[in-house]
């Protein structure tokens, strides 16, 4: 609960903080798990990242056993994960971009000829420039 003045307690940051870590902890795992097509292997790949080991980040996101993370792998697990987003989001702009610049020069490569005869024959019509 937020407190009148508008500013969250030390208690209530904290345990933002590690619900937050948690999240992060849990996207990171599946998201390496679909990478190395074994949840053990993605608990060791993300552990190895953030400065903790496998056994402690399964009982983590399991909710079981694993006190909250010091404050420097919360942080890790949060940085490594907002990373991992941003990075996704720059590849999935980026290929789109090229898709489109892709089309764009077939479009224009397949038009070309079209906008050629329609400007040859606007300059036939055109009166006076003919020569006669």
């Amino acid at each position: 609960m937020v407190p009148k003045n508008g500013r969250k307690t030390p208690m209530s940051m904290a345990a933002n903080n590690a619900a937050l870590s948690r999240t992060a902890a849990e996207f990171l795992v599946e998201r390496a798990e679909r990478k190395t097509g074994s949840r053990m292997l993605a608990y060791g790949e993300v552990a190895n990242k953030v400065g903790a080991t496998p056994d402690w980040i399964r009982k983590f996101i399991s909710g079981r056993e694993a006190k909250e993370p010091k404050w420097t792998i919360g942080w890790n697990l949060i940085e490594h994960c907002y990373e991992m987003l941003c990075t996704r989001v720059e590849q999935e702009l980026e290929e789109e971009r090229s898709k489109i610049e892709t089309l764009k020069r077939e479009i224009d490569a397949a038009i070309s000829p079209f906008n050629r005869m329609v400007a040859g024959a606007q300059e036939a019509q055109t009166p006076g420039t003919r020569e006669g």
